[in-house]
């Protein structure tokens, strides 16, 4: 009896034992998954970071010297495995007023994870919207996708058949309005110059340089079944270079034409789909000796803010070659 006894537990025991046996590396294998999961986590966060620091570095110099009277308002960054993608949403300051103008933004990561353009394309979908690239897109002012008009800006040196001059436009609108001006010069001025031009009662906030050669084509004619289309060439708020003359918050900004100077040479490091950009306008800007410097600016042009009233000033200034109205809000 007790030999069946010493058996039965024997078998009890190797079963037990074979249990054991099993789970053993269940456990242990679970165990070093968790231990993957956390240790991916925390790398892929670190590495991701690193990933997007060059690009997020790239867009904020080429922020700042581009977006006529716009700033950045919210970003958001939304991390996935070894990259991510990161939105943003920009505003104006008109008189005080914060008027939202829109939103973008780009993609970070490595192999096919790097998606800086974010797969954007598109076109808009009739005349009124996007912005005047040539005189012909005069016709019909341009709006953005809500609903503001977009400012243009005229080269002093090229002669236009058609210009706005929307300050011609001031005693249409009405005194419980806060207005948006950008003005074309009659040539360059330093910056120094450009901001006396303007009275002291009228809110300067953008400065439009000049990042041209005036030996380019401006003129573009086109030909087809012997006709000829001539397009020239102006610019769209959207696609010009400057700097603020004020900080985000509407206080006069310190040293803007050093800042403007610094985040063209900050911008040339980083390999993003800006650099060649950063690169072009530090070789068009820089005089003889190379280096870009604030003697080497020229301004083409000024965004300025006010009321009907301090805007009039204005009127028939000799300087002015062109006047484009961008956002018009409500005073109250």
């Amino acid at each position: 009896m007790s030999d069946l006894l010493d058996l039965t537990k024997m078998e009890k025991s190797i079963k037990k034992a074979k249990r054991r046996s099993m789970w053993k590396p269940v456990v242990v294998t679970i165990g070093l998954l968790l231990l993957f999961i956390i240790v991916f986590f925390f790398a892929n966060r670190t590495i991701t970071h690193q990933l997007e620091q060059p690009t997020a570095d790239s867009y904020w110099h080429f922020s700042q010297i581009s977006g006529a009277n716009e700033f950045i308002s919210i970003k958001e960054n939304f991390p996935g495995i070894l990259g991510g993608e990161t939105h943003y949403k920009t505003y104006k300051l008109i008189e005080g007023r914060v008027v939202f103008t829109g939103e973008g933004g780009y993609g970070y990561g490595i192999g096919v994870g790097r998606n800086e353009w974010l797969g954007r394309s598109g076109r808009e979908s009739n005349s009124l919207f996007g912005g005047a690239y040539a005189e012909e897109d005069l016709q019909l002012p341009k709006y953005s996708v809500y609903g503001h008009r977009q400012m243009t800006f005229f080269y002093p040196f090229v002669q236009y058949k058609e210009q706005h001059q929307d300050l011609s436009l001031l005693n249409e609108i009405g005194e419980d309005k806060y207005i948006e001006v950008a003005l074309s010069f009659d040539k360059g001025y330093t910056p120094a110059e450009a901001m006396k031009l303007i009275p002291n009662n009228i809110t300067k906030t953008w400065l439009w340089v000049d990042d041209v050669q005036e030996d380019e084509q401006f003129v573009f004619e086109t030909t087809h079944e012997d006709e000829t289309w001539t397009r020239t060439l102006i610019r769209n708020e959207n696609n010009v270079y400057g700097f603020p003359v004020i900080t985000p918050v509407g206080d006069v900004a310190t040293n803007p034409a050093e800042d403007f100077i610094s985040h063209i040479s900050s911008g040339q490091k980083y390999r993003t789909r800006w650099q060649g950009e950063f690169k072009r306008l530090h070789s068009t800007l820089a005089g003889d000796d190379g280096q870009l410097s604030v003697a080497d600016l020229q301004i083409y042009g000024i965004v300025v803010t006010g009321t009907v009233e301090s805007l009039s000033l204005l009127q028939d200034l000799p300087f002015i070659k062109a006047s484009s109205f961008g956002v018009i809000v409500d005073k109250y």
